[in-house]
């Protein structure tokens, strides 16, 4: 993806060909679903294929669509320039109070020190000296996804055009650290952060004057399966095999996602566009806050057959819960970001 990458007027599309500036694609619903689906498959069962156990890699695939996306939204939404309090507010109270909840009830029964706590609240706790702890050591991710919001809303507040050659180039940067340091997979941002930054430059490259001829090559039907092929081969690891793929998941999770939103009618499309995929996306960031701090209870205990006996048990508790977390707690606070940013909004067109 080039880094000299300028915003130009696009050619009008087709009414059932959704604009990357305007409407919405089913189908992203469905890419988020499968990421949490695969992330609590790599969590709460076991996965393995010819005796190697495969559960990282599966997680791996989930946690890379999952950054893609987070990227991608993140990126469109800078392009429309909103205010840097807006932002902010709409990104915190998203992905904010949940946390704090669920981080609430953990150490009410699993209290930490000062220091663990701070750096919990303040999404921290995933850098060098790092203080993960179980059953919130998934947090690593909200951490990486909140430092991504901040550098966000620092171009925002300077020079947003800017993202046009600094996130391209920091994604090859993080990647050649990647490189350097041997690093197929890390919880530390700089080791991950190229999962991020490859969405926020696929979204890049759709409000680009090149994404007309980008969208052509996309389309072609093999794209979806060869790029899905790309990136399960350098997702799926092996701790006895050195696997230099792994350095291409970034490129191969936005290259994958970006062909199934220039192919709409591609089978896999549809089928991630339907009702059950939007149901289970709509409540993904409860689902991925909530299922191993339930899986530290009694219903995750027991030795190996009473565990899994559990495990449908448990999976309906997580699911009840991160369905009244997403329309009981979230979408207040979705609501009150919404009515903080109108009110920013109408506040600047006054002045």
């Amino acid at each position: 993806m080039s880094a000299n990458l300028t915003p130009a007027a696009e050619p009008p599309r087709p009414i059932s060909e959704p604009s990357p500036t305007a409407e919405h694609y089913p189908v992203l619903d469905g890419v988020r679903a499968i990421s949490i689906l695969a992330v609590l498959w790599t969590h709460l069962m076991p996965f393995t294929l010819g005796g190697i156990p495969l559960n990282e890699s599966l997680g791996m695939f989930g946690m890379a669509l999952f950054f893609i996306l987070s990227g991608y939204l993140i990126t469109g939404q800078l392009l429309k320039r909103p205010p840097v309090s807006s932002f902010l507010a709409r990104r915190l109270l998203r992905v904010v109070p949940a946390a704090w909840i669920a981080l609430s009830v953990v150490w009410w029964f699993r209290p930490v020190d000062l220091e663990t706590a701070l750096s919990y609240l303040f999404f921290y706790a995933n850098l060098p000296p790092q203080r993960l702890v179980p059953p919130i050591d998934h947090f690593w991710s909200l951490c990486v996804e909140v430092q991504f919001y901040m550098l966000a809303a620092l171009m925002l507040w300077l020079r947003v055009r800017a993202i046009w050659w600094l996130f391209p180039a920091l994604l090859m940067t993080f990647t050649g650290m990647r490189i350097s340091h041997d690093i197929t997979a890390s919880s530390v941002t700089w080791f991950r952060a190229d999962d991020l930054l490859a969405g926020a430059c696929l979204a890049l490259v759709m409000h680009s004057r090149f994404w007309p001829a980008v969208r052509q090559v996309l389309s072609r039907p093999s794209m979806v399966p060869a790029f899905l092929l790309l990136l399960m081969a350098g997702s799926f690891l092996s701790h006895e095999v050195y696997n230099p793929l792994t350095y291409l998941r970034p490129y191969a999770a936005a290259a994958f996602v970006g062909a199934l939103m220039a192919q709409p009618r591609h089978r896999l499309s549809i089928w991630l566009g339907g009702p059950v995929f939007a149901y289970i996306a709509s409540i993904s960031y409860a689902l991925y806050v909530w299922h191993l701090p339930l899986a530290a209870t009694w219903l995750g205990s027991g030795d190996l057959w009473v565990k899994y006996l559990k495990r449908p048990l448990l999976l309906l508790v997580v699911f009840g819960i991160a369905h009244v977390s997403t329309f009981q707690v979230e979408r207040r606070f979705n609501e009150l970001a919404k009515r903080v940013g109108a009110g920013r909004g109408r506040r600047l067109k006054e002045v």
